[in-house]
């Protein structure tokens, strides 16, 4: 699976945790498969990954799933842009999808 099949089939799933766990586990798995953009399959993954830890076992409203489905989608497309452009431009989006995560996802 690519991270465009894996990006497209989140995009398509509900919001639930079982989709989180889907991508975070594929996204390790390209990290070995694809080792040149290893960082860009990390950074979504431990998002996703630490969303599945933080609510697999309570229940979530609607919103709040939506809400960080928008959210890890985005990552994903700006991961998707990134994918093909420069080494730099790669490193960039690693970067700014971090950064915002640490300091703009207060839920997971």
């Amino acid at each position: 699976m690519t991270f465009q099949e894996l990006a497209t089939t989140f995009a398509q799933a509900e919001a639930g945790t079982d989709s989180f766990k889907n991508l975070y586990k594929n996204a390790f798995r390209l990290m070995n498969e694809d080792r040149d953009n290893a960082a860009l399959y990390f950074v979504v993954g431990v998002a996703a990954r630490s969303y599945v830890h933080t609510y697999e076992d309570q229940g979530v409203s609607v919103e709040k799933a939506h809400a960080a489905k928008v959210l890890l989608t985005g990552f994903n497309d700006k991961l998707l842009q990134a994918l093909q452009g420069t080494a730099e431009q790669r490193l960039q989006a690693v970067n700014e999808i971090a950064h915002a995560y640490e300091w703009t996802v207060p839920d997971f």
